[in-house]
């Protein structure tokens, strides 16, 4: 698939404070509901197939492709031989405008850019370490109305530890993330419209060097 064959994808554009004000909104607790009122609801959305229902398992493992897309290629880029391989992944996987950013603030993220692209170019900087590695733990997917009730939608909450091995000192950097994620169905694909990498904590502690950094020292 190339990157123009979901050129028509696109979510209704706000300003730019808008969206980052939006952030925050579409965070997913995956939590018990309490008190019967919220029982019901929860039971006539699962039952109606409505908003805050699960998706279907076909669409569940489609929606975790896209972020295992993502981590692939994400962390392949440490290695600069990768770089076609990876914007492959991420056309595959985004819009062509959609938003990714990450920081602690959706308010104030550290950086936001659009389409998979930029996403690219963002990333690059990754081969400035010696590895990179996203373990992804739980993915929780509901379905959302965001797009009208004709088009398929998603909201996505992932939980990931990243490791980042630099090149120049014997450290290594740990950084937990929740990532907050929209995404849509197209022509029988789901593609990424939104992403939000929410820092949770960072570390950077000593590491011990592999046997040939030794050697070659």
């Amino acid at each position: 698939m190339t990157h123009t064959d979901h050129a028509d994808v696109a979510r209704p554009r706000l300003a730019r404070r808008g969206l980052l004000a939006a952030g925050g909104a579409g965070l997913v607790v995956a939590g018990t509901m309490l008190g019967t009122g919220g029982t019901a609801v929860a039971a006539s959305r699962q039952s109606s197939g409505g908003v805050g229902a699960p998706v279907s398992a076909d669409d569940y493992t489609a929606i975790c492709q896209l972020k295992a897309n993502y981590v692939t290629a994400t962390d392949s880029l440490t290695n600069p031989d990768n770089a076609d391989r990876a914007l492959a992944l991420y056309r595959a996987t985004y819009t062509k405008d959609a938003e990714s950013s990450a920081g602690y603030d959706p308010a104030n993220p550290d950086f936001l850019v659009y389409g998979p692209d930029a996403l690219f170019e963002q990333q690059r900087g990754l081969s400035a370490y010696l590895a990179s590695q996203h373990n992804v733990g739980v993915i929780h997917v509901e379905r959302s109305d965001a797009h009208g009730p004709d088009c398929p939608s998603a909201i996505i909450t992932a939980h990931v530890l990243v490791t980042l091995v630099p090149r120049d000192t014997l450290t290594v950097v740990r950084l937990a993330a929740t990532y907050h994620d929209e995404a849509v169905k197209w022509k029988d694909r789901w593609y990424v419209t939104k992403s939000f990498a929410q820092y949770q904590s960072t570390e950077s502690t000593p590491r011990v060097a592999p046997p040939a950094e030794v050697a070659s020292e």
